[in-house]
């Protein structure tokens, strides 16, 4: 935690209040220690509770820059908080100061505040890979990453360490995190890799939280605002878990009886020489039967009264009489959130003056819906629920209806927003009080329950400041989850941010040095994984030695194998400490990078030579995950014959990657089936290689995924591609906008290739006589410049088709998803945006698998 009395000079003072003096109320305590370091020329990591106002300390930092001519890169997760961060930020500075960069949109790339994904930023700082970092930074004095807990996301977490990592070093860093357990971690680690930074903790919620449970039709406070248990449910909750346990148990014993049964009729049949035997188990049975009896009986008094899980209309209506709306109610799953919001559509919680008002917003917004997409299901659902006051929100809805849901509730016309955690992660929501539907979710791996992390995100959009004196998080009852015990696992001490980093080709191909794998390996052990390994390696070393010392000093044995082991772990510590300043790589990081080289020399990215192929050239500008399956099928001619159409479809295929029973109408036609044949070899041939370097690192693509780019490329509606496969709206869009975000991606690359004359030059140069070369020598060099020669006319035919698959799926509602945020509807001198947020939960429709079993 970062020291609260920081002197600052007075020159420094001044310009804080001139910042300070743009906003209505007083800035809080660790927000002035934040700016101050900011001030002082220091990087920054402050780690602060959801709606405290974190945010204030970026705002500095843009202030400032902007003040003295310099740019700032303002990063976030996702698109969704890139585009609220554009339009906040261009409200303030301007249009022409601010750009947005997000992979699908581009504008103003080179403006003085510019807002992007981290995964554009670190894709920006590896493909210009300057030592000190691109050129393109060199005017950028801040670099902002909202969300930094994000670390500890498997998919997410690597890109936002290599952005880190790779960050020039005369940039100061702004890290704005939810309150974790290890952010002096966090902290060390950034100081260790970039620069020094001051950790500034604040812990205290801006808006006190109360939490209720709601039991047999009423709100019960469980722990008030101060932290203070009220009531207590003993043995409440859970009891359809332990319904299904006694099945199990009744179904056991069915089974004894029936064993018992055949036992009695094989010993009567065995004769009288058996009768003092058959006796004997008629005795046993008559005993065990009369204590299942009385263990039944037991069980039948413990039985716990039955109880109906609340709807939510009960919910919210309770709500609404303790005037605790409006409300966030998390439910997991889309279906679940859907099937909630309609369920509760029997209520009405607006005005005749509301409902008139939404009804003419709704106007507005499907006036700026292409006609053939406005008969989607989701699209008559929203509009008969949004006049009642309700709505829903969740990864599948489509952009436009999304940013409606978030634009309604911010003006106050919405009384309940039923919603999948993504609503949860960075969006500006507020509300009065949030209910947490269900305490499991499914995390792509299991049911479990929530985290006591993941349980405060929930939580913290309940309370808006400077208009609530509380807020209130709801649990309503539940069946199959003990109140008690629930209660107390996710109002436990916070998780600390684990690393999720892996090494990727891509990144490899884009540090690599011919002849220098030590650079790699520097670049590896600067990671947050390689930090806590170490971390953890020293600790229990550290526990080891001082074990085995008490134990000596108290003049007890050790054993000799236990007292070499700290023998020689306390050498190891010493040297470690000798050498802390350096970086360190573990076993299994080495081996992990020496898997991923192996990998890449085997299948012809690293040549003999040490310097990258074309392979390896091409597939250094394809950041997807399946970029190398990409390069091979290029490469090796399979998308040759292929029309524009096609070359979409074939690309969608990687964007697809939810291994869920499909239902699919769509019929792939000879060309594509042979290339999915292809397909299928060469990913058999990576995944084996991967299997010898003891890596797992390419997805595979999903069977039943096919034909959504190709229906939509040829002409097919939306409603016509609903009917033909099992998806929902809003997922198609994300699918067809990823799949234009991967098409550009490999035209980009392959344009990159062909501008390399370095690569070119021996072709276009190359003799004919190929005087003073031996015949073999002469035989093998016309061998390569025939072989370049064709992979150059090659990637020169495929470079326009791309272009033209990504521009034959930018029509209709697409192309709307993609020219946002720019474009807004004005009602009554307000503008209604209609942003694109094709942000996905991967584990949302996951969910709604295990819902259907």
């Amino acid at each position: 935690m970062g020291k609260r009395n920081v002197e600052v000079d007075p020159e420094i003072q001044e310009e804080i209040e001139a910042f300070a003096s743009r906003y209505p109320f007083p800035l809080d305590t660790f927000q002035k220690e934040a700016i101050v370091h900011l001030a002082q020329g220091r990087s920054v990591l402050v780690a602060a509770p959801t709606g405290t106002g974190k945010t204030l300390v970026a705002e500095y930092a843009i202030w400032k820059a902007w003040r003295r001519g310099a740019r700032v890169i303002y990063t976030t997760p996702l698109k969704a908080l890139s585009n609220q961060k554009f339009r906040d930020l261009r409200a303030t500075y301007g249009p022409e100061a601010v750009g947005l960069v997000t992979g699908d949109i581009v504008e103003r790339s080179r403006a003085a505040i510019v807002i992007m994904t981290t995964e554009v930023y670190r894709n920006m700082l590896l493909e210009e890979g300057a030592e000190d970092g691109p050129s393109s930074l060199t005017d950028v004095a801040y670099v902002v990453f909202d969300e930094l807990h994000y670390l500890s996301d498997p998919e997410r977490g690597p890109v936002w360490e290599e952005a880190i990592i790779c960050s020039p070093p005369h940039v100061q860093l702004v890290g704005l995190s939810a309150t974790v357990s290890n952010a002096q971690e966090l902290a060390d680690w950034i100081s260790r890799v970039h620069r020094p930074v001051a950790l500034v903790m604040h812990e205290e919620r801006a808006v006190p939280l109360e939490h209720y449970y709601f039991l047999d039709g009423k709100l019960h406070l469980v722990q008030d605002a101060a932290g203070r248990r009220v009531e207590r449910f003993p043995k409440i909750g859970g009891e359809a878990r332990l319904a299904r346990r006694s099945t199990f148990m009744r179904d056991w014993e069915g089974a004894e009886e029936e064993e018992q049964e055949e036992r009695a009729a094989s010993g009567t049949a065995a004769g009288e020489g058996q009768e003092a035997t058959s006796v004997a188990t008629a005795t046993e049975a008559a005993i065990y039967d009369h204590d299942q009896e009385k263990a039944r009986s037991k069980h039948k008094r413990a039985r716990p009264p039955f109880r109906r899980a609340p709807e939510p209309g009960e919910v919210l209506t309770a709500l609404r009489d303790a005037d605790l709306l409006p409300c966030l109610y998390f439910l997991p799953g889309r279906r679940a959130v859907e099937e909630a919001a309609m369920s509760a559509a029997r209520h009405l919680f607006t005005t005749p003056q509301e409902q008139e008002r939404i009804h003419e917003e709704i106007s507005v917004w499907l006036g700026q819906l292409p006609p053939e997409d406005r008969n989607l299901q989701q699209v008559h659902a929203l509009v008969n629920l949004l006049p009642r006051g309700l709505a829903f929100h969740h990864a599948g809805l489509l952009p436009g209806l999304k940013v409606l849901v978030e634009t309604l509730f911010a003006q106050g016309h919405l009384r309940a927003v039923f919603a999948t955690d993504t609503l949860a992660l960075g969006i500006n929501m507020p509300a009065r009080s949030v209910v947490v539907g269900s305490l499991s979710k499914f995390d792509g791996v299991e049911m479990r329950l929530l985290t006591p992390n993941e349980y405060r995100q929930l939580t913290g959009r309940a309370g808006r400041r400077g208009m609530d004196v509380r807020g209130a998080a709801v649990i309503p009852y539940s069946p199959w989850e003990p109140f008690e015990e629930a209660f107390a696992r996710i109002t436990d001490e916070l998780h600390p941010v684990y690393s999720s980093f892996v090494i990727r080709y891509n990144s490899i191909l884009n540090l690599w040095r011919e002849g220098d794998i030590g650079h790699l390996r520097r670049i590896c052990a600067s990671s947050l994984r390689e930090y806590q390994r170490y971390r953890a390696w020293e600790e229990q070393g550290l526990r080891l030695v001082q074990q085995v010392e008490r134990q000596l000093r108290k003049g007890r044995k050790v054993s000799p194998k236990k007292l070499k082991a700290a023998e020689e772990t306390a050498r190891a510590l010493e040297r470690s400490q000798r050498r802390r300043g350096q970086l360190q790589l573990s076993r299994e990081g080495k081996e992990e990078l020496e898997g991923t080289v192996f990998v890449l020399r085997a299948l012809g990215y690293i040549g003999h030579d040490d310097r990258l192929t074309l392979r390896g050239r091409l597939l250094r500008s394809i950041f997807h995950p399946a970029g190398i399956l990409i390069v091979e099928l290029i490469m090796d001619g399979i998308l040759d014959e292929l029309t524009p159409a096609e070359l979409a479809e074939v690309c969608s295929w990687f964007t697809f990657d939810n291994d869920r029973r499909l239902y699919n109408r769509h019929v792939l036609n000879s060309r594509l089936k042979e290339v999915r044949r292809e397909l299928k070899q060469v990913e058999k041939r990576v995944c084996e290689m991967e299997e010898i370097a003891g890596l797992s690192l390419t997805p595979r693509i999903v069977p039943e995924f096919h034909g959504v780019a190709l229906s939509w490329a040829r002409g097919m509606s939306l409603n016509g591609l609903l009917r033909r496969i099992d998806l929902a709206e809003g997922d198609i869009l994300m699918l067809l906008n990823q799949t234009i975000d991967l098409l550009q991606q490999v035209q980009g690359a392959i344009g990159q290739l062909l501008d390399a004359r370095d690569l070119w030059s021996a072709v276009l140069s190359w003799p004919d006589d190929g005087a003073g070369l031996s015949r073999n020598t002469l035989k093998q060099v016309r061998r390569q410049l025939a072989e370049l020669q064709e992979q150059h006319e090659r990637l020169s035919r495929l470079r326009p088709l791309f272009a033209q698959a990504s521009a034959l799926l930018m029509r209709g509602i697409i192309l709307q998803s993609r020219t946002v945020p720019s474009m807004v509807a004005r009602i009554n001198g307000e503008e209604l945006p209609l942003d694109a947020e094709e942000d996905s939960d991967p584990h949302e429709a996951l969910q709604d698998l295990i819902e259907e079993a």
